[in-house]
Formats: C-alpha cells, structure tokens, sequence
C-alpha cells in the first residue's frame, strides 16, 4: 500500500502512479464511469463518478504515514476536503480515458494543502469539448449543493445509528425516499424535521460520552410523556424538542 509520503515527496508523475497503484478499483470504475460519460452523461453517471472521486479524496487523507509530522496534526476530513476542493472548477479536472485524471488531481491538491508543494497540474487538458465540460461542471456543483443538503441527515444517522428504514419511519416515507434524500437532501416540507434531528444528534454527541447519543434518543422518558426522542420527531414535535434538549443541556439557566 502507498504511504502518504509516497504522494507528498517527490514528482507529481510518481506519485500519481503510486495512487493509482494504491486504488486500481477507483481507477477502473473510473474508466467505466467515464465511458458512460461520453456515451450519455446521465445524472446518476454523473453522481457515481462523483462519489468516486469524493471517496478517494478521503481515502488519500487516510493513508498511513511513515514518519510523523505535522500533517499528523492535521484532521483527515480537513485533508480529504482540501484535496477535492473546487476540482470540478478546473479543466485538468476533467474525466479521463483511463480515469487517472481526477485522481492525479486530488494528489496534486492533496501535495499543495499539506506541503506547500507548488500545483504541476497547471495546464488544462487538450480536446476537450468545453460545452460539453460546461455542462459537467454544472451538474457537479448541483451534485455539491445536493450533498450539503443532505449532510445533516447524514451525520445525524451516524450519531444516533439509524438506519434508512428507522428514519423513514421517524419521517413518514418509504426507505427509497430516504435514500434518494441521502443523495439529493430532503424535501423543502421535510427540512424542519431534518433540521431539528441534526441539531439534537449535534447536541447530544458534544455533551454525552462516546455511544450514549443513540442510547438516549431511543430511551422512554416521562418528560416525553413516555416516548423517545425519536418517537416525538416522529409526531411532528421535533421543533419542541429541538429546544426542550437545547435548555436542558444550557447549564447557565440553572445555574
């Protein structure tokens, strides 16, 4: 496996070959993902070929490291959000025939946010079709502002450990809708609720120890007349709760 130094020292040529070494299964979903690009461009080609690079990205940050260093203190979601940061804004970022672009381009990104090391992908690819690219770009900002929608839920469900059909249940809807709001973010006339369970799972993992959270939303309580949090998101007094969980945890009323 290829160390993080690997990507760092060195030139860019080498250390792109390292990567792709290092996830020849991204390389070649790439390579399919990019096909299906030029044949069609659907959107849900499109968003494969997003998660793909937003995978790697995280998965470069991971990399073990042979020596510590400074970039041991720096957070791994950080690196990962560096490394594929505006990459659908520049031309160099454009799909490749042997899926290897996107990919030199996070290492390249990756090289620069952790070392300083000056980009070397400074010139945009030969032949491509900019409307056509245009329009790529277009839909991978729409897919960005999709995956900021949908975030809260995300991060809520890993907090308090449900699954798609806990949540789908807690909203009214089927499992499928859950998992397309996963992809696109909920519905306008489903944020509130949404909303109100990120800031309680938020809320709840800054204040309990490590596991507590989930334990606690499914706990039955008297103030909750008997029912879980979940249980009283699920009938529509999320906002209530939503400040009930606040006021308990302000410890400057009480004080």
């Amino acid at each position: 496996m290829a160390t993080l130094d690997e990507l760092l020292d060195g030139d860019l040529e080498s250390a792109s070959e390292a990567a792709a070494r290092a996830f020849p299964d991204v390389v070649a979903a790439l390579d399919v993902l990019v096909k299906g690009l030029d044949r069609d461009g659907d959107l849900a080609t499109i968003r494969r070929y997003w998660w793909q690079i937003d995978t790697v990205s995280r998965t470069l940050a991971d990399l073990p490291r042979r020596e510590p260093d400074f970039t041991t203190y720096v957070s791994r979601t950080l690196l990962a959000n560096l490394s594929r940061r505006s990459a659908a804004e520049t031309y160099w970022a454009a799909p490749s025939a042997d899926g290897i672009g996107a990919l030199t381009v996070l290492v390249d990104r990756l090289r620069g946010a952790v070392r300083g090391l000056p980009h070397e992908c400074t010139k945009p690819r030969l032949g491509i079709d900019e409307h056509r690219f245009a329009w790529l770009l277009k839909s991978f900002s729409d897919i960005e502002l999709e995956q900021r929608y949908a975030e809260p839920l995300r991060r809520a469900m890993a907090i308090l450990d449900l699954s798609s059909r806990d949540v789908a249940e807690m909203m009214g809807v089927t499992r499928q809708a859950i998992e397309k709001w996963l992809l696109a973010g909920p519905p306008p006339d489903r944020l509130a609720k949404v909303g109100a369970l990120a800031q309680i799972a938020d809320i709840l993992q800054h204040r309990l120890r490590a596991g507590m959270p989930a334990a606690v939303a499914r706990r039955h309580a008297d103030a909750y007349s008997g029912r879980s949090m979940l249980e009283v998101i699920a009938d529509g007094e999320h906002e209530w709760l939503a400040d009930s969980v606040r006021a308990s945890f302000d410890y400057a009323t009480v004080a």
